[in-house]
């Protein structure tokens, strides 16, 4: 594990798993989350060369740095990952908002798209701003113009949201909560509580940012110019981005393939981990080996 220290005083926290090669996988996990989301694919998948990062204000990512916290800084970010692992050729497996910035640095450096990155995981994610695809998001994103964006008044009062959440005990109301916007209903109560102790453990102040970033995040026009094959994971019980998103993307997308998780939630890493690590190990397989599909 190490730190890799950014220029606007961020700092990013890494680790790997897998032999040392020029070729492997990047995980970005999701908004309010950690690396620890990845505990099924940590151990390794068919000996690839696996890194995992905070993103930054995430987990051990800290300081948040001083650089506007934005999906096109996120995507500089992991850039920079990129490049400190060393990595002439790499998979992006993005869940939620990791899908996003592993989109937004494609539309962003062209490029390097074919050359660097061979190829996309894109887990139960979305192609623009968030509320779109989101159930009752359209109704949040009206509420939100018409009140003058309500949610960053409460954001600049995130200092006491923080020592609120330390005094009020976690409730039966929460855990079904998480357990119900996040999660299909096979999910188990382990992977429930390991998903709300990410989440609690979260600063406010990184929520409302992570909030205020995807309000510009769009790349539904650009998504025809992403030409590297893409595996698009979505859940059919996913309502926190909703299945018709992944079936835009993997449309959208010229090399794009969609596998839809039947009864899966939000997190389908957790949730499907076996068919989640047999599909990503499959792509891995055959698009770091010199061998992916003809256009």
């Amino acid at each position: 594990a190490r730190h890799l220290k950014l220029p606007d005083g961020a700092s990013i926290f890494i680790e790997e798993a897998g032999p040392r090669s020029t070729r492997g996988a990047v995980f970005l996990h999701g908004s309010a989350l950690r690396t620890d989301l990845w505990h099924y694919q940590m151990p390794g998948i068919n000996s690839h060369r696996l890194v995992f990062y905070d993103l930054r204000g995430h987990g051990l990512s800290q300081p948040k740095g001083d650089a506007e916290f934005s999906i096109a800084t996120l995507a500089h970010d992991l850039k920079a990952v990129i490049e400190d692992a060393r990595l002439d050729e790499v998979v992006l497996v993005g869940h939620s908002i990791g899908g996003m910035i592993a989109l937004e640095l494609c539309v962003m450096w062209p490029d390097i798209v074919g050359t660097v990155v061979k190829g996309l995981v894109l887990a139960n994610t979305t192609y623009g701003p968030a509320a779109e695809t989101l159930i009752g998001g359209a109704a949040v994103a009206r509420l939100e113009r018409l009140t003058r964006r309500p949610l960053d008044v409460i954001g600049s009062q995130a200092g006491h949201l923080d020592r609120l959440r330390k005094v009020i005990r976690p409730s039966d109301a929460i855990f079904w909560g998480v357990a119900i916007t996040a999660f299909g209903p096979g999910a188990s109560a382990k992977q429930i509580d390991f998903t709300y102790d990410m989440l609690a453990e979260t600063p406010s102040d990184m929520v409302f940012d992570l909030v205020r970033s995807y309000r510009d995040f769009d790349v539904r026009d650009r998504l025809g110019d992403v030409d590297v094959p893409a595996l698009v994971i979505g859940g059919t019980n996913d309502r926190l981005t909703v299945c018709k998103a992944s079936e835009e993307i993997a449309a959208a997308l010229p090399l794009g393939r969609l596998e839809l998780l039947e009864g899966c939630g939000h997190m389908s890493m957790l949730e499907r981990h076996r068919d989640f690590n047999r599909m990503v190990q499959d792509f891995l397989d055959e698009t770091l080996s010199g061998k992916s599909a003809a256009r």
